[in-house]
C-alpha cells in the first residue's frame, strides 16, 4: 500500500447508504502516538515514498491493521503527522524567540537535521493534496508570523536598527537552512562551512552595542 492509498474497502452487509460503524481508537492513546513516533522513524528512513501502513506496523512492532485503527487511511495519518510537527514546530519557533539571541536559536532550530528532514518529506506530499497543503500553508505562516514578532520585539527592546525586514529574516534563515539539511542527504558539504560562518558573522552583527 502506497503512501497515498486508503485499505481495501469491504462489502457493506447493510444497505449501501448506511454510514460506516468501524471503530477508530482514542486520539490521546499510548498506542496512536506509538504509531505516529513510528511514521516519524518511517520518513527519516525511507522517505515519503517508504510511508505505507505495513512499514509503519513493522517500525512499531504491532500488527498493521493496528495502523488503520487508529487512522482510516494513510491519508489521515499524514494529516496527523503534519498537525503534530507543526505544533512541535510552533513549540520550537516561541522558545527561540523568547531566548536571548532569537535569530541564533532559531537557525539552530531550522538547522536541526531531524526536524526539518521530516518537514521535508512531509511538504513532498503535502504539495499535491488540498487538505494537507492547507494545513502546511497554515502552520508555516502562522510559524513565520511568530518568528517575525519576536525578532521585532527582540530589535525593538535592545535598540538594534536592521535594514532587513523581520519577515525577510525568517526567510532567509529558513531558506539557507532548508538547502544545508537537503544537501547533508546528499552528503554533499561543500561551501556549508563557509555559509555557515558568513550567517555567524551576520548573527554577531547583529548585537546591540556595548555601553
Amino acid at each position: 500500500m502506497t503512501v497515498l492509498e486508503s485499505p481495501p474497502k469491504t462489502a457493506d452487509k447493510k444497505s449501501s447508504g448506511a454510514k460506516s460503524t468501524r471503530r477508530i481508537g482514542a486520539q490521546n492513546s499510548a498506542g496512536r502516538d506509538a504509531i505516529l513516533k513510528a511514521a516519524i522513524g518511517v520518513l527519516q528512513d525511507e522517505g515519503a515514498a517508504g510511508l505505507t501502513a505495513s512499514n509503519v506496523a513493522k517500525k512499531a512492532d504491532v500488527k498493521a491493521h493496528m495502523v488503520h485503527y487508529y487512522f482510516r487511511s494513510i491519508e489521515d495519518l499524514v494529516l496527523a503527522l503534519i498537525r503534530q510537527h507543526g505544533s512541535l514546530g510552533l513549540k520550537n519557533t516561541a522558545r527561540a524567540i523568547a531566548s536571548d539571541e532569537p535569530l541564533r536559536a532559531l537557525w539552530e532550530v531550522e538547522t536541526s537535521f531531524k526536524w526539518m528532514s521530516v518537514a521535508m518529506e512531509l511538504s513532498s506530499i503535502a504539495v499535491r493534496r488540498d487538505d494537507m497543503r492547507a494545513e502546511m500553508m497554515r502552520y508555516i505562516e502562522d510559524m513565520r508570523h511568530l518568528q517575525a514578532e519576536g525578532i521585532k520585539r527582540h530589535f525593538q527592546l535592545r535598540g538594534i536598527e536592521c535594514a532587513v525586514p523581520p519577515l525577510a529574516l525568517t526567510i532567509m534563515v529558513a531558506g539557507i537552512a532548508r538547502q544545508i539539511v537537503r544537501e547533508k542527504e546528499f552528503n554533499v558539504s561543500l561551501g556549508h562551512e563557509e555559509m555557515s560562518a558568513v550567517v555567524e558573522t551576520f548573527l554577531e552583527n547583529l548585537r546591540p552595542a556595548s555601553h
